[in-house]
């Protein structure tokens, strides 16, 4: 019981020094000098980048923005000049270039900005001139086949339908993926030609041709003396055999402009795209409206595709009666028939493999 008592006694005490000392130490404190402190403003996120025109590029930011300097110069060449631009209430700053940019070429914006809070961002990215003049390209022609023996590589055909620019146009193989994407130069052609992207460089001998001399590559396996040559940067295998979605598209934009899906239906022995990004390309091949039917059984039929023969495109002829997307399907290609039958830089065979 004189422990129970002492306790209770104890605690008594013990609650009420606790509460003078809390009496005390607020009737001591000064309100007015009681800030609270919130944390900084995070700094604006450079979201995109659009090339509107020759002369202007858009950022769009995460919130609107004040520019405390912009600037711009080619990669090839060490002029830096002084930009201008605008940033409205949602985060959209144009900027204006003191010059015109050229076709193709590469240049770099650098720049700092900073929100209403102060919190500022340095950023810097490269963006290459707009192409205004575009010339409409299909694929016309698909070589898989290699061999280091008699110096073959893989080859991918175009087909220009109207005259324009190359530049900003880009080659991708859903099978090889994003890496190994081929992204055209800049080059004026004419409706009519064909162009050979040659997907190894198997020579240091060879040479784009971007000019008018198309007779740079005369010893060069594939190539051809009356139309263009172009080779990757690359000597690593390229393409599906067995299957693949092949896209050309615009490289700034992502919009597909022209594609292939094939499959060798007696080596496949799955119902679908073995490969998520095969079955994705073929979607957007066909969202695009250049490819009729996204599933493997929507493909050409590539059986038999080997060194000696390609996928060759039969409606080119034609294809000047339209306007982009142009017409394109499965029903629109053969396998070609034998080594004869490989024409890169030529009007395209139409023997079909029996």
């Amino acid at each position: 019981m004189k422990i129970k008592r002492f306790l209770w006694k104890t605690g008594i005490t013990i609650s009420i020094l606790l509460g003078l000392i809390f009496y005390i130490s607020c009737n001591s404190l000064d309100f007015k000098t009681i800030h609270i402190v919130r944390p900084l403003e995070q700094s604006p996120k450079l979201n995109d980048i659009q090339v509107k025109s020759a002369t202007e590029i858009v950022c769009v930011f995460s919130k609107s923005v004040k520019v405390l300097s912009l600037y711009a110069k080619s990669v090839t060449d060490d002029d830096v000049v002084q930009c201008e631009g605008e940033c409205d209430e949602e985060g959209i700053l144009s900027i204006h270039l003191p010059f015109a940019t050229q076709i193709g070429k590469e240049y770099t914006m650098c720049g700092v900005v900073e929100n209403e809070g102060k919190s500022s961002l340095s950023f810097e990215f490269e963006f290459m001139g707009m192409n205004d003049h575009r010339a409409d390209l299909v694929l016309s022609e698909i070589h898989d086949g290699y061999s280091g023996k008699t110096q073959e590589c893989e080859f991918i055909e175009v087909y220009a339908v109207t005259d324009g620019n190359t530049a900003g146009y880009e080659i991708y193989s859903a099978y090889d993926g994003e890496a190994k994407n081929y992204v055209f130069p800049a080059m004026e052609v004419k409706a009519g030609e064909y162009i050979t992207v040659h997907l190894r460089k198997l020579d240091e001998s060879c040479t784009d041709e971007i000019g008018d001399n198309v007779k740079l590559n005369e010893n060069i396996k594939n190539t051809c003396r009356t139309a263009r040559d172009l080779f990757a940067l690359n000597s690593e295998s390229h393409l599906g055999g067995v299957y693949d979605v092949i896209l050309l598209r615009d490289k700034e934009t992502q919009s597909v402009r022209d594609a292939i899906c094939y499959v060798q239906k007696s080596k496949n022995d799955s119902v679908g795209w073995k490969k998520l990004s095969c079955s994705i390309a073929a979607e957007q091949a066909v969202e695009a409206g250049v490819w009729t039917g996204e599933d493997i059984e929507d493909a050409l039929n590539a059986d038999g595709l080997t060194i000696t023969h390609t996928l060759a495109r039969q409606n080119i002829k034609s294809l000047k009666n339209y306007s982009f997307p142009y017409p394109n399907g499965a029903k629109y290609w053969i396998v070609t028939e034998n080594r004869k039958a490989i024409t890169p830089g030529k009007p395209n065979s139409s023997s079909a493999k029996k």
